[in-house]
């Protein structure tokens, strides 16, 4: 047996991890004298620390540890699951170091612009429901689609197309998001629990433009108020959101485009 003092030598582990480590279960004495309150090790637990900081150098939390040394889960399955987090840590790192640079560089996002255009009014079906977040859209339109095909063969999406995702809430959310998704058809259809067929209204909207990831959105909405503003407009009804390419049909984050229109109408009118 080992004290604990030889035992983190051996282990090139401090005596303070040692004992956090004993503390929530992860690595426990292999005794403790009842009399002095020492703790000892075994040789055989030398293996058992090597797992752990072999585990902790490469990232993985003291809880999927556990599971894998102490309840023998599916050691594959826990870190092909932790790579997923750490491939979404990457990326979101990854943003900061772009927005940072951004920041030092004093230059804006993108360059937009702006332009007035007619929406005529259009006959669409309409889904509603709520998503995780604005990444699960794609999957909210897909699963609109499949029962727009499965109840209502005969309905085929018009010419020229036309489809848009607005957000009915009064305030943004970033999880567990309401919203309404809008896709333009040749006829009305039968209604179901999920969709329903409706005319939209037209409108005259302010058309940006916006290049890349949803998480720099406001930059685009911020752009189309103060262009609306300084130009004798201001806005009138919800603003849709029109996802012309995005991860479904494109590689890379920044070929991904977004079309923001803004109803609108003058001021004083």
């Amino acid at each position: 047996m080992l004290k604990i003092g030889q035992f983190s030598k051996y282990a090139k582990t401090t005596i303070k991890t040692l004992r956090h480590y004993d503390k929530i279960g992860l690595l426990k004495p292999a005794m403790i004298d009842a009399d002095s309150r020492y703790r000892y090790y075994s040789i055989d637990q030398l293996e058992t620390i090597r797992l752990i900081s072999t585990y902790k150098k490469a990232g993985i939390p003291n809880d999927i540890i556990f599971k894998i040394i102490h309840l023998g889960e599916n050691e594959t399955e826990l870190l092909n699951a932790q790579k997923q987090v750490l491939f979404k840590r990457a990326k979101e790192i990854e943003k900061a170091l772009a927005q940072i640079d951004g920041l030092i560089d004093k230059k804006p996002s993108q360059n937009y612009s702006a332009e007035i255009k007619r929406v005529e009014k259009r006959l669409v079906y309409c889904c509603r429901g709520y998503i995780a977040s604005t990444e699960n859209i794609h999957d909210f339109v897909k699963t609109c689609t499949q029962e727009l095909f499965k109840t209502n063969p005969d309905v085929k999406f018009s010419e020229p197309d036309y489809c848009c995702v607005i957000y009915p809430d009064d305030c943004y959310r970033e999880s567990n998001v309401f919203i309404e998704y809008a896709q333009s058809v040749d006829r009305v259809g039968v209604d179901t629990e999920v969709l329903k067929f409706k005319e939209i209204k037209p409108i005259t909207a302010i058309s940006v433009l916006h290049h890349g990831s949803y998480d720099t959105l406001q930059d685009a909405y911020l752009y189309a108020i103060n262009w609306a503003s300084e130009n004798g407009y201001e806005l009138e009804g919800e603003p849709r959101e029109r996802y012309i390419n995005g991860k479904w049909n494109v590689k890379k984050e920044q070929d991904w485009l977004t079309e923001l229109q803004f109803p609108i109408k003058e001021k004083n009118k």
